[in-house]
């Protein structure tokens, strides 16, 4: 009979993107709703960072997964957040 227990990979694979999702389709709307720039900004700077050590303390579990796909997805993940955060911080930011 075929386990069909979540692991900690497939809800990794499944919850990130959807969270990554989120944030963005909130950003959007936010744009909208005239939440502060302030607030968005501060977001993106420091929820995928909470994200990110909530994944690797509770959804990565050693000797189990495999570290360098893990780093690999983190690395990812991390690059995403850089690109997003570099792209507010230019946008919300005044130059002068």
């Amino acid at each position: 009979m075929k386990n069909d227990k979540w692991s900690r990979q497939k809800i990794r694979r499944v919850l990130t993107p959807a969270i990554w999702v989120i944030g963005i389709l909130y950003t959007f709307r936010s744009h909208y709703t005239g939440c502060p720039r302030e607030v968005i900004l501060g977001g993106w700077l420091i929820a995928p960072v909470v994200w990110l050590m909530l994944e690797n303390w509770f959804l990565y579990k050693p000797g189990k997964d495999d570290w360098e796909q893990f780093k690999k997805w983190q690395w990812h993940q991390r690059n995403l957040w850089l690109a997003t955060s570099a792209f507010l911080a230019v946008k919300y930011l005044p130059l002068a």
